[in-house]
């Protein structure tokens, strides 16, 4: 069965759709649009925060942990979709995985110095994933 191809919305279409959205959110039925996220500077303020944070020694792993199996439970909606951000958090947990075994596999080679280029060959397909 051959599916059919939707057809373009008109520009007429789409402002129709913007004023009854514009009108439902200001009934209340909708929430309002949320605020653009600076990217750059959010990951400057976490990265900020992190370096500052009161030392506590193993504690700190216990909430890191906690803030990663949060993030991968992260779904959109009622979809259920995997958003990016559990993604991220994924890439975060396969990292360590992969850094920890180039690591181990150095050690088993017996070398102390490695070049960037091959560390960042052993875990590239995490990046490109």
């Amino acid at each position: 069965m051959a599916t059919k191809k939707r057809r373009r919305m008109t520009n007429a279409e789409k402002k129709e759709r913007a004023e009854i959205k514009k009108r439902l959110q200001e009934e209340g039925f909708l929430p309002p649009d949320k605020p653009r996220l600076d990217r750059k500077r959010f990951l400057e303020e976490a990265e900020k925060e992190w370096n500052s944070r009161e030392p506590g020694g193993l504690a700190w792993e216990f909430y890191l942990a906690e803030a990663i199996s949060i993030m991968l439970a992260k779904t959109e909606g009622c979809s259920r979709r995997v958003s990016l951000e559990a993604v991220g958090a994924a890439k975060v947990l396969k990292l360590a995985v992969r850094l920890q075994e180039f690591s181990r596999m150095l050690e088993e080679k017996g070398e102390k110095k490695y070049r960037l280029v091959d560390k960042y060959e052993y875990i590239r397909d995490i990046f490109d994933a």
